[in-house]
């Protein structure tokens, strides 16, 4: 009798049973917490020996507690990615680490099963493989955090980090503006009507700097990340509602239960398209061109990404504490830390 082969992208069936082991369980919480996460991420989230996670993975989707895609190549496929589909794995996690189940929860996994990113993955659907990059950016930036607080000795601890249905749907008024086009350049001004512009970051999350005096110790951030596909003008809007709701109307304590916000993080691909994002925010029609727009922090993803020298290893990776050093840009080109207090405590890039 021929032997099964095992293929990479389709299960066996059945799954092969099997005690669920405590490192399972870290596997399954991380992928909850984190919505996508790459097989990398995964093995130093969980700890130990990779190639036992890497094993434990494969005998997880196996079992159809967690599913995976690999974005599709003309060559190969990328590593794998992994998310949760099936309540089950919750169901795992309420039994033996008592993980209390909320609503947003089984909701995301039912999406995240009708939307069937593993198909889409292979099928290489453009909208869904959107999606699931915009996602896994998000989820890079949670990684370096939660990484780079543990590598802080205990000096720094994530206090919380929300994201998608969490923090959705908080809107604010906002005057309404008129778009022209004159020659090559795109003109704004507001009339005398208002409209209720989204306020939904991509990710929020708290830092604790336990060296501060108590009441200076926490950091309050929102997280924006632009893969560079939404137009100027929608840009434009998402800057003035964080503007309108932080600064102007200082309604974020009560939208989203913090203050005072830190900085507004927006991470995006290139110098190029960070330079044109700065421009934005200091638009008359956001924060204005003579006052210090201290509210948007930009950086850019290549910092991240790209290997350490002599190494195939992505920075990220390999030193996930990179984003707390001075690697946010104000728009007066001014650099700055996650832990500055201060804006004035910036460093200065040489011209």
């Amino acid at each position: 009798m021929a032997m099964q082969k095992f293929s990479k992208f389709i299960r066996p069936a059945p799954g092969r049973p099997g005690y669920v082991t405590d490192r399972d369980l870290d596997i399954l919480d991380a992928v909850l917490r984190y919505r996508f996460a790459s097989a990398a991420q995964i093995a130093r989230l969980a700890g130990g020996n990779e190639d036992v996670t890497h094993r434990r993975l494969r005998r997880l989707w196996e079992r159809e507690l967690i599913n995976r895609w690999a974005f599709p190549g003309f060559r190969w496929q990328s590593e794998f990615h992994y998310y949760l589909d099936h309540n089950g794995a919750l169901d795992l996690l309420a039994e033996r680490r008592g993980l209390e189940i909320h609503p947003q929860m089984l909701e995301e996994i039912r999406s995240h099963r009708e939307k069937d990113y593993a198909g889409a993955a292979a099928r290489g659907q453009h909208m869904q493989l959107g999606f699931l990059n915009h996602g896994l950016m998000i989820s890079r930036m949670h990684f370096m955090i939660e990484m780079a607080c543990r590598k802080s000795r205990g000096k720094i601890v994530l206090e919380s980090w929300c994201q998608g249905g969490q923090i959705a749907g908080h809107k604010v008024d906002v005057p309404k503006i008129k778009s022209s086009r004159q020659g090559g350049e795109h003109f704004w001004q507001e009339v005398d009507e208002t409209e209720r512009l989204p306020v939904e970051p991509d990710a929020m999350f708290t830092l604790r700097f336990l060296e501060r005096p108590p009441d200076r110790q926490l950091s309050h951030f929102f997280y924006e990340a632009d893969r560079g596909t939404m137009v100027t003008t929608d840009m434009l809007k998402k800057f003035r509602g964080y503007y309108y709701l932080i600064k102007k109307q200082q309604r974020h304590r009560e939208a989203f239960g913090i203050h005072p916000v830190r900085a507004v993080l927006v991470e995006t691909t290139d110098e190029a398209r960070a330079r044109k994002l700065m421009e934005l925010t200091n638009h008359p029609l956001v924060c204005g061109p003579s006052k210090r727009a201290g509210l948007f922090w930009f950086t850019i993803s290549s910092l991240f990404t790209d290997p350490v020298e002599g190494s195939p290893v992505p920075r990220y990776l390999s030193q996930p504490e990179l984003v707390l050093d001075p690697v946010w840009a104000l728009p007066d080109h001014s650099l700055h830390a996650l832990g500055d207090s201060e804006n004035s405590s910036a460093v200065t890039p040489r011209s």
